[in-house]
This record gives structure tokens, C-alpha cells and sequence, in this order.
């Protein structure tokens, strides 16, 4: 009868004070927030709760805190609370390349020092530095997801999904030899399995990446294509980069 009595009186206490606050695993509490809604609401003084990898709450501060709880609060007064940024093209291990040659055009950049520095130093060590440094930098920014196009893109993979950042990532198809794959047959080879690889991963979108026009035949373009629609993958690709380009 006492412990009936104590279920009562705790029933009646949860109808008095409002629903018990469910649990989230952080709040972000007190920030100017920009939410991602049909009309975009700003929240002057809002709130975002997280549970797992899910946002479960966005709004007015007190509303939301009214709702939920965690042990792990970020007081954000003062500050902007909005989305991560996606960054729409990158080579991410080309971070160590930073500052190699400035002030020419992009095929004389291309050809005269990147294209035979990516030959002499590139491997699968080198890509993995240069993505890790490229996903702090990118983190710091603000950056949660990227796209990218590069070689031992399975490696890049590894890396942005270590980090926790999402990537739609692209293995290189061109038609000279390449850091990872020496041949058209190998790089066919390694794409599908990367393509394989992370199909159905939450974080990594992987997909086949023909650099150019000017560096693929159309078969090299037809044969990425094909893959990409075999395996339901986005194609990456540089267009209309260089007046050359465009006149070539």
C-alpha cells in the first residue's frame, strides 16, 4: 500500500510540474540560433538539443529546456549557433602542398609543378597527414562536411570518418599514371572496391572522379560514369575551370 501510495504521489507530482524532461546527450543553450526550417527562423535566444548523432530539439531556449536535459551544457550567450559548413570542392591531402607555386596560370600551375610533385611525393602515408590536417582545419572553420577528389581516396575516407566529418568523397580517373593506380585497369579496379566499400556508411559518400576534360579521353569519363550508375554514386568532376578550357 505504501509503495502504491509513493507511485501516486509521484503521478500526481509529474501532472502538477509538467511532463518529466527527457534526456539529451548535450544542449547548446542561450545562442542566437539560425535554424535550417522552412521560413528559417532565427531563435534571438534559442536552444539546440543532441541525442546520439541526432538534433531532437532546435527553438526559444525556454522551450526547448523545458523538454529536455543533459549533464552536458555549452552557454552560448553572445554567440551564433548554425549549421556546419559544407565545403564544395577540395583536394584534402593537398594541404601540404600549400604555397608550392603562386601567381601562374592554372595549366602552368598543373603541369610544371603539381602534376610532377603529386608523382614524386604522393602516397598513401602522404594522403593520410594531409587529410588529417585538412579535416582540423576544416573543423576549426566551422566545416562538417566536404567534397573531395584525390588518390587513395579509400584512405581519405578512413581519415574524415575518424574525424567524424562527412565526405563526399572521389577516387581520380586520369589517363597517366597515377600515385595509386599505374593503369586505366587499376583504376577501375580500385574504384569499384571503394565504391563497395562505403555504400550504405552514414558519414562517406564515395564516388568516381574523372578529373577534366582535358586530362580524360571520353571513354575514361564513360567508364566513370558507368560506375557511378551501377553503384548509385554521385560523379565528380572539374569543369569550365581555364579560359584554355573553354577554347580547346
Amino acid at each position: 500500500m505504501m509503495k502504491f501510495a509513493a507511485v501516486f504521489v509521484a503521478a500526481l507530482s509529474t501532472l502538477a510540474f509538467g511532463q518529466a524532461k527527457q534526456n539529451a546527450d548535450l544542449i547548446v543553450s542561450g545562442g542566437i540560433v539560425v535554424s535550417m526550417n522552412g521560413p528559417r527562423t532565427i531563435y534571438s535566444d534559442g536552444s539546440v538539443a543532441v541525442r546520439g548523432d541526432s538534433i531532437v530539439a532546435v527553438g526559444q531556449r525556454e522551450e526547448v529546456e523545458s523538454k529536455y536535459q543533459s549533464t552536458q551544457v555549452i552557454h552560448a550567450q553572445g554567440r551564433l549557433v548554425l549549421p556546419g559548413f559544407i565545403n564544395g570542392h577540395t583536394h584534402v591531402p593537398m594541404t601540404l602542398f600549400r604555397g608550392l607555386h603562386d601567381d601562374v596560370t592554372l595549366n602552368e600551375w598543373l603541369y610544371k609543378y603539381i602534376f610532377p610533385a603529386e608523382a614524386k611525393n604522393v602516397n598513401e602515408e602522404f594522403v593520410r597527414w594531409g587529410t588529417r590536417l585538412a579535416a582540423a582545419e576544416q573543423i576549426r572553420s566551422g566545416v562538417t562536411t566536404f567534397a573531395d577528389m584525390y588518390y587513395f581516396e579509400d584512405a581519405v575516407a578512413e581519415e574524415t570518418k575518424a574525424a567524424g566529418m562527412r565526405g563526399v568523397l572521389g577516387e581520380t580517373f586520369i589517363d597517366f599514371p597515377a600515385p595509386d593506380n599505374k593503369s586505366n585497369v587499376e583504376m577501375m579496379a580500385y574504384t569499384e572496391k571503394f565504391l563497395k566499400r562505403w555504400q550504405g556508411d552514414p558519414l562517406i559518400h564515395a564516388a568516381p572522379a574523372p578529373h577534366s576534360i582535358y586530362t580524360c579521353s571520353k571513354k575514361t569519363i564513360q567508364d566513370a560514369s558507368e560506375l557511378a550508375k551501377k553503384y548509385h554514386a554521385p560523379l565528380l568532376m572539374h569543369v569550365s575551370e581555364m579560359k584554355k578550357e573553354l577554347e580547346d
